[in-house]
């Protein structure tokens, strides 16, 4: 913890970070990414998402409902741009808030990178940034191999190899 000028405490703020490369295009990633219905086939905490109907628009508040023990996780969509970017704040504990945002970026040997990164802010924030850090992994690699399945399906529908 560090002291601010007013001498009041600043907590600690952690930054994770993930790249995962998939032959997927951003727009076949982007099918996932943005739409937060499909949220759930990628992301092992969630069951499903409440006040998701389309894409996500930034300024949207919608309501994550995790697997297991059925909690409800506020998740607000900051930024939305198709094929390129989402940011979402996510509260998961009381406690913690967290930063998610996925770049997209095409990558010159085709197909595009997937960066994720997470920002964990608040006072249990060293507490969960070892789980955070493990999930958010997964969660780019099971987007990924998503994606790749999409992506295969339509060159198989399309007759190609």
């Amino acid at each position: 913890m560090v002291a601010g000028a007013a001498g009041a405490l600043r907590l600690p703020v952690m930054k994770l970070a993930h790249r995962v490369h998939t032959s997927a295009s951003p727009a076949q990633v982007w099918e996932l990414l943005g739409s937060p219905e499909r949220w759930p086939s990628f992301d092992l905490m969630l069951h499903r998402v409440r006040g998701a109907s389309g894409r996500a628009v930034a300024g949207q508040h919608l309501l994550g409902i995790s697997r297991g023990m059925a909690l409800r996780i506020p998740v607000d969509v900051v930024e939305s741009v198709a094929e390129q970017r989402l940011r979402l704040v996510v509260r998961t504990v009381p406690g913690v808030t967290q930063e998610e945002t996925f770049e997209l970026t095409p990558a010159v040997r085709g197909g595009c990178d997937v960066s994720v990164s997470v920002v964990v802010d608040g006072v249990f924030a060293r507490a969960v940034v070892l789980p955070v850090w493990f999930a958010s992994g997964v969660t780019a690699r099971l987007l990924v191999a998503q994606a790749e399945r999409l992506a295969r399906s339509r060159r198989r529908s399309r007759g190609v190899a």
